[in-house]
């Protein structure tokens, strides 16, 4: 299990939960590192390869898929897979088979380039290999989660200010790439070309690859003790905190942080915004709430709650 890390659990659940969603941007990437991997595998130039790998944008859904595995939010899971294959297939595979085509009609003598061949699995040695490969990459994609738990317990804001971090995300980003959307691209230009074997066995590495990261992730995650009932009970103490103080007293605004340090001992942090409230109902509020959450959960706890006084105008 991973203890003594502030709103670990509910932050991955947003990792997950951003992972899985579409955006402007995906879109933009997707298509950008498509056109990219098509024109570096049809010049064979490995630069250019690289450098779609490098606009890639597939490790959050990754990810999405892995973390809402393992809490169980099937939901989450198949709208990561979707944005997975959706990005890959209908947008990558789509754009490689167009340009392909393109080039065929504007530059007959485009031929079949060895990099374009790399990226097929004619072989059970090839499937072995890409399986292995593809699931030493999702390990890795994981277990920065579980190793740098800094950046899961960081808010964006604070995130955006760590390079490093930052930084580690790119690279794990970069090494998805690599197994996803040069194969990706492959597909559609095995179709262009005419050579439904090329197209055939860079669907199966494609798929391979797909599967092979998701599980890696899911390995690390469990290895980890990633699982459903610490989130469960972070959101349990977050609940019953706002309950209480709303209960108690007129708050604006309530940013509660929880820190399991097992399933019997907790601290929580709480930010108060409220309206004018008298200071004995504050000094005693934190009280209050310790006693309801060790209630509610059965958690021993410490709370501490910062109060900021709030007044409305209106004009």
């Amino acid at each position: 299990m991973i203890w003594n890390v502030r709103n670990f659990y509910s932050n991955l659940e947003r990792v997950c939960e951003e992972g899985s969603r579409f955006s402007r941007g995906y879109f933009v990437l997707v298509v950008a590192s498509s056109l990219l991997a098509t024109g570096g595998l049809l010049a064979n130039s490995v630069p250019v390869i690289i450098g779609a790998m490098c606009a890639a944008p597939f490790l959050g859904p990754s990810r999405a898929v892995c973390v809402g595995w393992v809490y169980k939010k099937w939901h989450t899971v198949i709208k990561g897979l979707i944005k997975q294959l959706l990005g890959l297939l209908a947008i990558g595979s789509t754009i490689a088979f167009l340009v392909t085509l393109a080039f065929l009609h504007l530059i007959p003598e485009t031929v079949v380039t060895p990099e374009t061949v790399a990226r097929t699995i004619p072989t059970s040695r090839d499937v072995c290999l890409a399986m292995f490969i593809a699931v030493s990459s999702g390990v890795v994609a994981s277990f920065v989660l579980v190793a740098r738990r800094k950046m899961v317990s960081e808010s964006d804001q604070q995130l955006q200010s760590v390079n490093y971090a930052v930084l580690v995300d790119v690279t794990i980003g970069v090494e998805i790439a690599i197994s996803l959307i040069p194969p990706a691209a492959v597909v559609g230009m095995g179709l262009a070309f005419g050579q439904f074997d090329i197209f055939h066995h860079s669907l199966g590495l494609l798929l391979v690859n797909v599967w092979g990261l998701n599980i890696g992730g899911m390995i690390v995650l469990y290895l980890w003790g990633v699982e459903p009932k610490p989130l469960e009970l972070e959101k349990r103490i977050r609940g019953t905190v706002e309950k209480t103080i709303n209960d108690t007293i007129k708050a604006y605004e309530i940013k509660s942080e929880v820190t399991l340090y097992s399933y019997k001992k907790a601290d929580v942090k709480v930010g108060l915004s409220a309206f004018e409230t008298p200071d004995h109902v504050c000094r005693s509020l934190a009280q209050t709430v310790s006693r309801e959450v060790k209630k509610e959960t059965g958690i021993s706890n410490n709370v501490k709650i910062i109060a900021t006084p709030v007044s409305m105008y209106t004009s």
